[in-house]
């Protein structure tokens, strides 16, 4: 007889949800706003003993482009154990439960959606694999640049993005699909309007700032970079336009950066895309992209390094 009770996650089961974030990751926590941002169009299951939560495996609904074709997909959150459980690592353990009906019911051929990804670790992706759940298919790492002095470049310019500017849906959703048709070979969240909004604008703790690439003369838009300034760093959270951009992006990055008296411009991007950016200092994150292997569903070898994931792609930053 199982020892838990395995079901979906409703929105009744919200405060056991906060409940348990607030005891597996402190002294992080879960607001009730958060969880409604994560979590109103969001999927999960989790595991029960009597009437407390010991695990749960989340997710969240994104469209995506896969190799140009729109896709529902999945985006992992919040996989937890309660550290009481957390010893049984097997078949039989919570986390194999919640992980597998969560595999089971929402990615795959017949699944909810077409694929899922993730931001797990090195050994949580290890363990994962061992029980035949999913195998990495990528790994994130961090690129950095020092700031720079510099006068203004005499092609492009930067600026701040507002959010009620009249033209933001056309700049937006233009430079979106500049980037899905540059990255027709690959996997990418959509970036449009909606999205942008939702992430960006509307979350419930974190303020970030969006600039927009234009050419100095034809006044054309080429990309918008995403950013949070944090200590002495400008770390870049997401790039929306044609990929060729964005050498160009980064480099009026680092001279706005050392504008503003900051050490460097950091961003978060999936190795298989380092060759897209100007040389830069490298460091490993120990955060790999997971694929679904437990249910039915294409091999893992057909997305090997193909998934684009930034920063901005998490839940958490």
């Amino acid at each position: 007889m199982n020892r838990w009770q395995i079901k979906p996650v409703t929105v009744q089961d919200k405060a056991a949800v906060i409940t348990l974030f607030n005891q597996v990751f402190a002294p992080q926590t879960m607001s009730e706003a958060l969880w409604h941002w994560k979590y109103d169009q969001g999927l999960g299951f989790a595991a029960w003993r009597g009437e407390e939560m010991i695990a749960h495996y989340g997710g969240i609904l994104r469209e995506i482009r896969y190799f140009g074709e729109t896709k529902l997909a999945v985006q992992i959150t919040d996989v937890m154990v309660l550290s009481t459980e957390r010893a049984i690592f097997t078949k039989q353990g919570a986390f194999f439960q919640v992980t597998s009906a969560f595999l089971e019911q929402h990615i795959g051929y017949k699944a909810t959606t077409w694929v899922g990804y993730g931001f797990p670790s090195h050994r949580h992706v290890k363990l994962a694999q061992r029980l035949g759940l999913y195998a990495p298919v990528g790994e994130v790492v961090e690129l950095r640049w020092q700031s720079m002095q510099g006068k203004p470049h005499l092609w492009t310019r930067i600026r701040h993005l507002q959010s009620n500017q009249l033209k933001i849906q056309k700049i937006v959703d233009k430079l979106w699909k500049n980037m899905y048709l540059s990255l027709s070979n690959s996997l990418v969240s959509v970036r449009d309007l909606q999205y942008v909004q939702h992430r960006y604008f509307s979350h419930p703790h974190h303020s970030y700032e969006l600039l927009l690439l234009t050419h100095r003369f034809t006044t054309q838009a080429l990309a918008i970079v995403v950013i949070v300034r944090e200590q002495e760093q400008c770390k870049v959270m997401d790039f929306i336009g044609d990929i060729r951009h964005i050498p160009e992006a980064i480099r009026q990055m680092q001279r706005i950066a050392g504008y503003w008296g900051l050490k460097s411009v950091s961003l978060w991007i999936s190795k298989g895309f380092i060759n897209y950016f100007p040389p830069a200092e490298q460091r490993t994150l120990d955060i790999f992209i997971p694929h679904n292997i437990w249910s039915p569903c294409f091999p893992s070898e057909q997305i090997q390094d193909k998934w684009w994931l930034m920063a901005g792609d998490t839940d958490f930053l």
